[in-house]
């Protein structure tokens, strides 16, 4: 079972409600920047994996798919390691928001 993360879907939320909605999910493993494309949910919990894949989503994407979810609700990795905050890039056209 999943525990011991910080990032929660409320302070996602409440830290990118003011980005754009075009803005580009990835996730930081190690030195690598790896495109987030879905999210899913834990095994017997009631918390959140993101999904890496080829396509990134958009953040518009990510909180429409997770509009009806608690707040409460805790977004860890693909490898069930917590997400503890994110950092955002502006040097591409479009913004990336890489979690970590």
């Amino acid at each position: 079972m999943l525990r011991g993360a910080d990032m929660k879907l409320l302070d996602f939320n409440n830290l990118t409600q003011y980005m754009s909605p075009k803005s580009l999910l990835f996730w930081q493993e190690n030195d690598a920047i790896l495109a987030i494309s879905q999210v899913r949910y834990a095994d017997d919990s009631p918390n959140l994996l993101i999904v890496t894949g080829e396509k990134p989503m958009t953040l518009s994407q990510f909180t429409a798919r997770l509009r009806e979810m608690s707040s409460e609700t805790q977004i860890f990795a693909q490898n069930q390691h917590p997400i503890f905050g994110f950092r955002l890039t502006l040097n591409d056209k479009i913004p990336h928001i890489i979690l970590k």
